[in-house]
């Protein structure tokens, strides 16, 4: 039963006074002489019944007459002002790490058993999780840098209540696990009995199932590996590598990506989300964005393609003076014309209306291309001249005081654009700073 436990092993116990981590901590106590452990109980009272503080004296009491220490956790306030399942899980997480911290111990161990394995695998089926997460209980798990054991997990429930009888083990017990107000309750009531009365071997065919389930993950994972090795470069996506991958295969693969990027946001992305990628990235235009929550976006750039965060751009207009320092570069004012680049432009003031001023993006601008006798919108020029969508509302564009567009910095210029033999008054360089 206990054979993740090995000789010397420094354990916390995670013990919430309950028939399952009373009847784990026991055992332990039995065997710790024979390995050698050394055994800290952590028990955290979650201050949401009146019961709490009679588990915490009854974990503590037990503790104390079998020489243990017992480390204790009041959770008193809830960020959101109630208890949540989510937020309770965290503070635990937290708890157990700075014990593991400070006593320079091993692992925790926890008392999930065969039946919480089996009612994870349904909750997280019906709710509708990804393929990974439906293993439910792993037995040796890594969370938050926290190493944690389950050694009670090809044990049922009804064994666990039938030893504790035996051996005449006192526990306490949490009524709240009985109300029919979380879902994981009313399957433990309504559902888990029905499947035993199908299959009294229900519990172990769960348990394959997870154990099967873990090893393809553990392929898929490998396959993602080398997939993510061959076809991602400094952040950047091979789009044609991409797209020559079965759709099972771009499915898992943007949902480990965004899996990084969200973190515990990444359950507002649902399959219709994904399929929605991957129609985009096998359609996109070669320079185009496509919208995700939380403000992230899906940006092509020719044969590539990258998941970034939409950078939220204020708004800005600065007058044109002698030297304006700017995000990227500096403008300069300059007295002679010394070069035709789309990196300094000649005025007159006969086309303009001063002021001058340098200001961002704004939607529907357009401007009068220089040589090409016509008008042509400012997002359009960006796309013909490669810049990142993400860049676009970056670029400085110089504007005069009616709001004519008369440049956009390092990019094009607009027909007010005067060569070196007409005769102008203003001339301004634009000059980018060394990255």
């Amino acid at each position: 039963m206990l054979d993740l436990i090995n000789k010397n092993d420094k354990i916390i116990v995670a013990t919430s006074g309950g028939p399952d981590s009373m009847y784990l901590l026991n055992e332990l106590i039995n065997e710790q002489k024979e390995k050698s452990l050394s055994l800290i109980v952590a028990h955290v009272n979650h201050m949401t019944r009146k019961e709490c503080d009679e588990e915490e004296e009854f974990v503590k009491e037990f503790c104390s007459k079998n020489n243990i220490i017992c480390e204790v956790y009041k959770i008193d306030k809830y960020s959101k002002g109630h208890f949540t399942e989510e937020e309770a899980r965290e503070i635990r997480i937290e708890f157990f790490k700075s014990l593991i911290l400070k006593y320079h111990y091993d692992y925790v161990v926890t008392a999930h058993h065969a039946d919480d394995l089996i009612e994870t695998i349904l909750m997280k089926i019906i709710r509708g999780s990804t393929l990974d997460s439906i293993v439910g209980i792993k037995s040796i798990q890594k969370i938050n840098g926290v190493v944690f054991k389950r050694p009670l997990l090809e044990i049922s429930k009804e064994e666990i209540l039938e030893k504790l009888k035996n051996k005449n083990i006192s526990y306490k017990i949490d009524y709240t696990n009985y109300e029919e107000n979380h879902l994981r309750n009313r399957i433990r009531k309504n559902i888990v009995p029905v499947l035993k009365e199908e299959n009294e071997n229900v519990l172990e065919k769960f348990l394959k199932f997870s154990k099967e389930l873990e090893e393809v993950i553990k392929y898929l994972n490998e396959e993602l590996d080398l997939i993510d090795k061959k076809i991602c470069n400094d952040g950047f996506i091979c789009l044609n590598e991409f797209n020559n991958l079965s759709v099972f295969l771009k499915k898992e693969y943007l949902k480990r990506k965004l899996k990084l990027i969200y973190g515990k946001d990444v359950i507002k992305l649902n399959s219709k989300t994904y399929e929605r990628m991957i129609s985009y990235l096998k359609n996109s235009k070669k320079r185009n964005v496509l919208e995700l929550p939380n403000s992230y976006l899906i940006e092509v750039n020719k044969d590539k393609f990258r998941i970034i965060k939409r950078k939220i751009i204020d708004n800005f207009k600065l007058e044109c003076r002698d030297n304006l320092e700017l995000k990227e570069g500096i403008l300069v004012k300059k007295n002679n014309y010394s070069e035709k680049s789309n990196y300094e432009i000649h005025l007159s003031l006969k086309d303009v209306s001063l002021p001058l001023y340098i200001t961002n993006r704004k939607d529907g601008m357009k401007m009068e291309v220089k040589n090409l006798n016509g008008i042509k919108k400012v997002k359009d020029i960006m796309i013909d001249e490669h810049v990142l969508p993400s860049k676009k509302d970056e670029i400085p564009i110089m504007v005069d005081s009616d709001g004519k567009v008369l440049w956009i910095l390092g990019i094009k210029k607009s027909k007010y654009d005067l060569d070196k033999y007409e005769k102008c008054d203003i001339i301004y360089k634009y000059e980018r700073k060394e990255l």
